[in-house]
């Protein structure tokens, strides 16, 4: 996969937090094999298992993932990926957005100054432009809807993502859950399942601005899937294998 977070056709296996028992369901119900991943100890409990911070598919054969679960990950993924281990990725903010990154098949989009070094390597050795962000939780905050457009709650990516051509639908902060501390981001509430599916993870209807969410999606002919029945929840998104 050269973008993994804009798969073509329906992805058949992902990797995902062991926590998020509604997402695997869901996810399985759909197809797509969940590998999860356990809690790593050195985040906060409330992200302890987002994969969106703990692991990253650079798209060429290659994905980086925290050490502590890297060696599981190798033994499940062999066939599909090479497993590069990544040190340091631990709570408090920054320290844990190495990986938290957003990539479109041309531009990595990340906090440059925390962005894991592994990253950064490979970023020069396939001639990947690096774009700084203020915000570091970028992956978090973009949800992709096609390649290109995206949703966010965050004023600076809007703003960068505009001068990169993106169509851009800047949403409300909020809104999302995570815990009983912080709210959560689009971007780790939702991925692309397809070319035109977009799963979310709980009531997005619920959202104050669920009008302009899916006539957006509606623009670039995605459907939003998503289940009613509970509450719409930042689950740190997953990272695609197949």
């Amino acid at each position: 996969m050269n973008t993994p977070f804009l798969p073509k056709n329906r992805i058949k296996a992902c990797i995902i937090g062991e926590g998020n028992y509604n997402e695997i369901k869901e996810l399985t119900e759909l197809g797509v094999k969940c590998i999860s991943i356990p809690k790593v100890k050195s985040l906060d409990d409330e992200i302890s298992c987002h994969a969106d911070l703990l692991a990253f598919n650079c798209g060429n054969g290659n994905l980086l993932a925290e050490s502590s679960i890297a060696g599981e990950l190798q033994s499940k993924l062999s066939h599909y990926v090479k497993i590069i281990s990544v040190e340091g990725i631990e709570s408090p903010y920054p320290n844990d957005i190495g990986l938290n990154v957003f990539f479109d098949g041309r531009n990595l989009f990340c906090n440059l100054k925390y962005v894991n070094q592994e990253l950064k390597i490979f970023c020069v050795e396939n001639d990947i432009e690096i774009i700084h962000t203020n915000q570091g939780y970028t992956k978090c905050s973009i949800c992709a809807v096609s390649d290109s457009a995206i949703i966010t709650e965050d004023d600076g990516l809007a703003s960068l993502l505009k001068k990169y051509q993106y169509d851009v639908l800047k949403i409300k902060k909020g809104f999302i859950g995570l815990s009983d501390k912080h709210y959560g981001f689009i971007g780790g509430a939702s991925v692309k399942i397809s070319d035109n599916e977009l799963y979310v993870s709980g009531d997005i209807a619920k959202h104050p601005d669920y009008s302009l969410i899916k006539d957006f999606c509606h623009k670039y002919d995605v459907s939003l899937i998503y289940n009613q029945n509970r509450p719409l929840n930042d689950f740190g998104g997953i990272v695609t294998i197949i």
